[in-house]
């Protein structure tokens, strides 16, 4: 008897007990890798398929394991004393992460099987099942390992648990399409219609996003028995993507080009990740930009509620 193929993956996190990313409480799973630079993202650890190293120097205590271990001479000591890495130096030979004792140093990105994936999302199966709960998969962005995601949700549907995806459309179409079907819901971003406008906010045209949704809508739209809910995300940047121009684009494309969705959410900007792109060594865009409150988002979801489009908006 042929043995049944293993497929494995790389994550960067796995969150328990979330409450945002679908209905009850969920289990994140967070892939490696996105093919978008969003200048806003939250999780830039994501953003690389490979396995990458942390610094956050506030809790270094300045012992200097990681400098004497590490035979690229990529870790420095900074006026305060404490020790940060050289990052055109670094080599990820992950030598600074494993003498760490404060964790100052750490390790993002481990590779796991579809199988182990399954069995730590398993153990909240007590809190789904009395939430109307169960796993997601983000990122990052599940696309850059379709067949992983693919295999992880396979098994989960065939366990009974609640199945769910966040995606920015960026990728195979026919993974897309394959992917949805083991999904009881679908988030899909929307980040801006005008192409020019998308690819200033992520280095990536639209062209292929908005070409996968509506084909996603209308393969959902001409199922009869299950199918999964679509929810369309729309994540707003004050300033960027929140003129009325913007929001109108948005409002047509729904109208015109989508066949089937459950409902419009609309995401505000929120500066969470600030402090990991100082641990990766990486330059935020949106250092101290303000969140959004409900009067940013005031006449985008004016626009939005006059169109008649079902809509869920934040709670502030």
């Amino acid at each position: 008897m042929e043995s049944e193929k293993i497929v494995q993956g790389t994550i960067f996190n796995i969150q328990r007990f979330s409450i945002h990313d679908g209905p009850g409480i969920r289990t994140l799973v967070f892939m490696k890798g996105c093919p978008l630079r969003c200048r806003w993202c939250s999780n830039p650890e994501g953003l690389s398929s490979g396995i990458s190293v942390l610094s956050n120097t506030r809790i270094c205590i300045s012992c200097g394991f990681c400098s004497r271990s590490c035979q690229y001479d990529a870790i420095y000591i900074q006026p305060d004393g404490r020790y940060q890495i050289d990052r055109d130096k670094c080599r990820n030979c992950f030598n600074c992460a494993r003498v760490c004792p404060s964790n100052s140093k750490s390790i993002s990105g481990e590779v796991k099987t579809a199988a182990e994936i399954v069995a730590m999302v398993e153990k909240d199966n007590l809190f789904y099942k009395h939430s109307g709960g169960g796993i997601t998969i983000g990122g990052g962005e599940m696309l850059a390992q379709p067949e992983f995601s693919f295999e992880i949700l396979r098994q989960c549907r065939e366990k009974g648990l609640s199945t769910a995806i966040e995606t920015s459309g960026y990728g195979s179409l026919a993974w897309l399409l394959k992917i949805a079907e083991q999904c009881e819901t679908v988030h899909f971003d929307i980040k801006a219609i005008d192409s020019q406008l998308h690819k200033k906010l992520t280095g990536k045209d639209n062209d292929l996003i908005l070409k996968n949704i509506k084909a996603l809508s209308k393969h959902l739209n001409k199922k009869k028995d299950f199918r999964p809910e679509l929810i369309i995300r729309l994540p707003f940047i004050n300033g960027y993507n929140t003129q009325p121009e913007a929001v109108s684009g948005i409002v047509d494309f729904i109208k015109t080009q989508i066949e089937y969705y459950t409902l419009v959410e609309v995401l505000p900007f929120h500066n969470f990740g600030e402090k990991k792109y100082e641990e990766m060594g990486l330059t935020y865009e949106f250092m101290d930009y303000p969140n959004s409150t409900a009067r940013d988002l005031e006449e985008p979801v004016r626009i939005l509620s006059e169109a008649g489009l079902r809509l869920k908006v934040p709670k502030w």
